[in-house]
């Protein structure tokens, strides 16, 4: 049977290589030996699609059991945070949540072979409509998404722009810091993209003892560059205008035309997601040592506090 896996431009292939150690020769038969390793793995359901075993590989550098921890983990993950990773129907309140611009990608990625972008204006979370816990589960979905389409997502990974303007007390004292753990364990151990850089934008000064009531439930150290600027302009020091919306300033397309894009796509992937529910660990049948989450690796608030400066 014919791979389903897509190919490269050579600009881009160059970037796999250097990024994410792959060679175009070796990615089918790597792919295939973890698709029965997930089918003979009695404690496993998961999926085996093609594209989304490889953006594991390619977040895990090829690394075969570097990989098949990360894949574990994020289907083991699911049974202590259903709230986010749990019911990914697609229905309304999703719909409506996204149609918000609570979590913006733009068309384009910073260049040909550069990451993709995402946009989430805090603003946009009105604690009267939703919570924090629905925008973890929309933007989460919408990364796996970029996983399975998005070879630029998966290979030269995300650059997360949060806008920080008109936040309010009450909308940042939703996050809550066993969701905030749980999220950051999510993308530092589960998901298969990474975050290059985060930047945090229009953060005024009188939101910076919100912002480091936040930030202090982080560890000291982060797996990505995490930059806070008083405003958006600042953001066009590290990355190009090209990359942004045209409401930020940019020329990456109009706000209304990505959210429409990201809909249809949900509609598109509405099976895909609802077959989601099935998936995850029995860790009764897992031969082995149990998973870190059923240890009660996410209890208590472990790690160094720290305060994050502005620009």
């Amino acid at each position: 049977m014919a791979s389903a896996l897509r190919t490269l431009d050579p600009e881009l292939l160059a970037v796999a290589k250097t990024e994410c150690n792959e060679e175009q020769s070796q990615r089918e038969a790597m792919v295939a030996t973890l698709q029965v390793w997930i089918t003979k793995s009695p404690h496993l359901k998961a999926p085996t699609d093609e594209q989304l075993i490889l953006a594991f590989l390619r977040r895990c550098r090829y690394s075969q059991e570097e990989t098949k921890r990360r894949f574990d983990n994020y289907y083991s993950l699911r049974s202590v945070f259903p709230e986010v990773l749990g019911s990914r129907q697609v229905d309304e309140a999703l719909l409506t949540q996204l149609q918000r611009g609570v979590h913006v990608i733009p068309a384009r990625p910073v260049s040909p072979q550069g990451p993709r972008v995402i946009i989430s204006p805090f603003r946009q979370i009105d604690p009267k409509k939703s919570s924090p816990r629905e925008a973890f589960k929309l933007v989460f979905i919408l990364l796996e998404l970029l996983a399975l389409e998005c070879d630029n997502a998966s290979i030269s990974g995300l650059i997360w722009v949060v806008d920080a303007r008109d936040v309010t007390m009450e909308q940042m004292m939703q996050y809550d810091p066993f969701l905030l753990k749980k999220a950051f364990a999510l993308v530092d151990q589960c998901l298969p993209l990474r975050f290059v850089e985060i930047h945090m934008i229009n953060m005024r000064r009188e939101g910076q003892t919100i912002f480091n009531f936040v930030t202090k439930f982080l560890p000291s150290k982060l797996p990505f560059k995490f930059v806070v600027h008083k405003k958006s302009e600042d953001l066009y020091e590290h990355i190009p205008r090209e990359a942004m919306t045209i409401e930020y300033g940019g020329t990456n397309g109009y706000q209304a035309e990505a959210l429409d894009y990201w809909r249809q796509r949900l509609l598109d992937n509405k099976d895909y997601l609802a077959r989601d529910a099935q998936y995850g660990t029995n860790e009764k049948l897992r031969v082995g040592l149990a998973s870190a989450w059923s240890n009660g690796e996410l209890n208590g608030m472990s790690g160094s506090f720290r305060k994050l400066e502005l620009d």
